[in-house]
């Protein structure tokens, strides 16, 4: 529940606001000056991947960062359909709503899936949204070289995914977490129970093995998603950590095999989340990509 989050987490949700879209209520912030810059996050997480990133960019870009729905500060209906086709109606409507017609995007894991869908919209012209460049962090895009953590695989199978939900605890996330950083001694227990606290707000548990259930989505729409992305002509930046033992760097050398457009900046030393491991060099990266500074 909300009175449950760790005092920096209740002043992240009071720095944003909340909009109904899409018939679910969206957090949202937005921060800084000049062109819009918009953040998708990854699974299992929120917006708070980007709190590091965030300080660093504001000078340059006008940024929205949000939490889709079923994650993090936005509502958690069991009811609702969490296919990564949906999550960008609701990103649209959001976007629409604020009067964010061409902005920069930057996406993460799943929210890397959720820009294909916004790519595939955009080459077959069915929506008003206009995307001046695309900056793409650690993401399983090609999922039969994606390689999830034990606790992934399970939530999205179905019948069992439900399961696994259900006895999820702490003390499985904080085993099994830190294995996406190339150095967990690097983030403290604060931090584990910041993103364990985001997971179950909102009872969070009851959709969780719903939202994993993007990656099967992934596979079933594999072409349709992976054709605009290979031929998209955008400003194209993919921004990597060679360490990731989930979106293994493989995935991001046949990104640039299969689109001459993308330029790939190798972090030897980070692993999945390079916005929270390295933000100094992830906004000097996006910067140059989005500013051609």
């Amino acid at each position: 529940m909300r009175n449950e989050l760790p005092e920096a987490l209740v002043t992240w949700m009071a720095s944003g606001h909340s909009a109904v879209v899409d018939g679910t209520e969206i957090w949202y912030r937005t921060a800084g000056k000049g062109p819009w810059l918009v953040c998708f996050h990854g699974f299992p997480t929120s917006s708070w991947d980007w709190h590091r990133l965030l300080p660093l960019l504001t000078g340059h870009h006008r940024v929205l960062v949000f939490d889709f729905p079923g994650y993090g500060l936005s509502e958690k209906s069991p009811e609702r359909d969490y296919s990564l086709v949906r999550q960008m109606h609701a990103v649209e409507a959001l976007l629409l709503l604020l009067g964010i017609q061409e902005f920069d995007l930057l996406a993460h894991d799943m929210g890397a899936s959720v820009a294909c869908e916004l790519l595939s919209r955009l080459e077959a012209e069915k929506t008003s949204l206009q995307l001046r460049s695309l900056t793409l962090l650690n993401a399983g895009i090609y999922m039969d070289m994606h390689q999830p953590l034990p606790t992934q695989r399970l939530l999205r199978m179905p019948v069992i995914g439900e399961w696994m939900a259900r006895l999820s605890s702490y003390r499985l996330f904080r085993h099994q977490y830190p294995k996406v950083y190339a150095q967990a001694g690097n983030f403290d227990e604060q931090h584990y129970r910041q993103q364990w606290a985001l997971l179950l707000n909102n009872e969070g548990r009851q959709v969780l093995a719903k939202v994993a259930g993007y990656m099967r989505e992934r596979v079933r729409r594999g072409e349709q998603w992976l054709g605009p992305l290979h031929r998209t002509r955008l400003p194209f930046k993919l921004i990597w950590g060679r360490l990731d033992p989930i979106a293994v760097p493989a995935i991001a050398d046949k990104i640039c095999a299969h689109n001459s457009a993308a330029r790939l900046l190798m972090l030897d030393d980070v692993a999945h989340y390079p916005q929270l491991e390295s933000p100094r060099r992830v906004a000097a990266a996006v910067l140059k990509a989005t500013l051609k500074l």
